[in-house]
């Protein structure tokens, strides 16, 4: 799954459900989850960050 800024106009509550769908629906098809943010609130959430 590729995600482009998937939370940057987003509310709190807002993101973190957009995060536990992207993480949930990943994890259930075994698939990876790429996340391309400048929202801090991103990396907090996730296993691993790479930084460009």
């Amino acid at each position: 799954l590729i995600a482009d800024e998937p939370t940057s106009s987003l509310d709190d509550e807002n993101a973190d459900n957009v995060l536990k769908i992207l993480t949930q629906q990943a994890a259930e098809n075994h698939a990876s989850l790429v996340i391309a943010t400048h929202d801090k609130r991103v990396k907090d959430k996730l296993n691993k960050e790479y930084l460009l």
